[in-house]
């Protein structure tokens, strides 16, 4: 009996998305703890320098863990992991455009970054759970 593309795409689709999710968390915590302690931040894909307070660490720091959670419930094939990860950003950037270091540059500066950054969050975090949704619980 042949197996659906459906079948035997999940362990590709699902190592993909875990590495991508780990990858950008891997390299957001680098960009945002070098730039607290140096000369500042940027926005991938922006010219925007953004200087971190010790408050906006320690915001981002709670942020990340709920971020890495989502991620590790990923992993172990739950649906509400996709749901930490994108509601983690979202606390995230509400924080930064109301107090944090968005706040100082606007919200306008890097909306077109963030938009394309909350997309492919939400099509590997929720998307690719809701695809497979009978291997996820």
């Amino acid at each position: 009996m042949d197996k659906s593309f459906k079948t035997r795409s999940f362990k590709f689709v699902y190592w993909i998305m875990l590495i991508l999710l780990v990858g950008d968390t891997l390299d957001t915590i680098y960009r945002t703890v070098t730039g607290f302690f140096g000369e500042g931040t940027t926005f991938p894909g922006s010219d925007v320098v953004v200087q971190p307070t010790t408050t906006d660490m320690v915001v981002f720091l709670i942020i990340m863990i709920g971020v890495i959670y989502g991620i590790y419930l990923l992993y172990n094939l739950k649906k509400a992991g996709g749901y930490w990860v994108v509601g983690s950003n979202i606390v995230f950037i509400i924080y930064a455009s109301i107090f944090g270091p968005i706040a100082e540059v606007g919200f306008s500066t890097v909306l077109p970054i963030i938009a394309l950054y909350f997309a492919i969050y939400i099509i590997l975090a929720i998307c690719v759970p809701w695809f497979y949704s009978e291997k996820f619980d």
